[in-house]
């Protein structure tokens, strides 16, 4: 099947999915948790495997476990089971027991690559996990079962946008990016555009929920366009690093988990703080 066809059957049945399961607040949104866990395990392993291509040597088993990390202890907290100083507690053990790891070594050659170990595991410990922990953390805040679908609106239409604009018009725009030579202007735009779409139209479609501040909402609406951006391109500059084209085969059309989550993760911290702290 083409690949355009693949990518827009997976947004139009994927997407209305994925914001079903956000709506179904039960057990404080336990399904969400779930899915966000899961998600976070695969694409942790995603990002250990760009790493074992540039020769570091990363043990199958802990990058899964240290993907679910921030994503369950989001929603321990969510549930009342932590404190987020307790959550912090743990996480501190578990860098620890990172760090505890290569005093064990049983020979001079198991020592070589403690340096690229040590550093992969912290690494996949905080991406993706730490940015799925700020979008469990969404549901703590009042009207959370409309916010998150909102927020996904927003960051997956730009991804969809932007890629529509590129291939439509972006052929002769101009491709600033090294480490995606295929993204241009005019998708920029049309990414940007679709933030300000969704975010504006919350704004007056559903008074409150982001506040009463019309420009604290346009300025939102810029900086999450910019923060989607920034990570589809961060990723980017990881797989070109570690040469290859995708991050994973498991979605059809899309590559990895991490190719098709990488548009939400920056932004999501973003979008947590100004729901606790810029909503005037």
């Amino acid at each position: 099947m083409n690949k355009v066809l693949i990518r827009i059957l997976l947004f139009f049945i994927g997407l209305p999915a994925l914001l079903a399961l956000s709506l179904w607040n039960w057990a404080s949104h336990l399904p969400l948790a779930i899915a966000t866990v899961a998600v976070s395990a695969l694409a942790a392993d995603e990002a250990a495997s760009l790493f074992r291509h540039r020769g570091f040597a990363l043990d199958r088993t802990p990058p899964f476990l240290l993907g679910i990390v921030f994503p369950a202890l989001a929603y321990l907290e969510l549930t009342g089971v932590l404190t987020s100083g307790q959550s912090l507690g743990f996480v501190a053990l578990v860098v620890l027991l990172t760090f505890f790891r290569p005093i064990f070594a049983s020979n001079e050659e198991s020592l070589v690559p403690v340096l690229g170990r040590v550093a992969g595991n912290l690494f996949v410990l905080v991406y993706p996990g730490i940015f799925l922990y700020f979008l469990l953390k969404i549901n703590s805040l009042p009207d959370s079962p409309y916010l998150i679908p909102v927020f996904l609106l927003s960051a997956f239409g730009n991804d969809a946008w932007a890629w529509l604009f590129g291939t439509l018009w972006g052929r002769r725009s101009l491709k600033p990016f090294l480490v995606s030579p295929s993204k241009s202007v005019i998708g920029f735009v049309g990414g940007t555009l679709a933030s300000f779409l969704v975010l504006l139209s919350a704004f007056f479609l559903f008074p409150g929920l982001l506040g009463r501040s019309l420009p604290a909402v346009l300025v939102l609406s810029l900086v999450l366009a910019l923060t989607t951006i920034v990570g589809d391109l961060f990723e980017s500059s990881l797989k070109r690093s570690a040469g290859v084209k995708d991050s994973g085969t498991i979605i059809p059309g899309r590559g990895g988990v991490l190719d098709s989550i990488d548009s939400l993760l920056f932004s999501a911290p973003l979008f947590y703080l100004f729901l606790q702290y810029g909503r005037f």
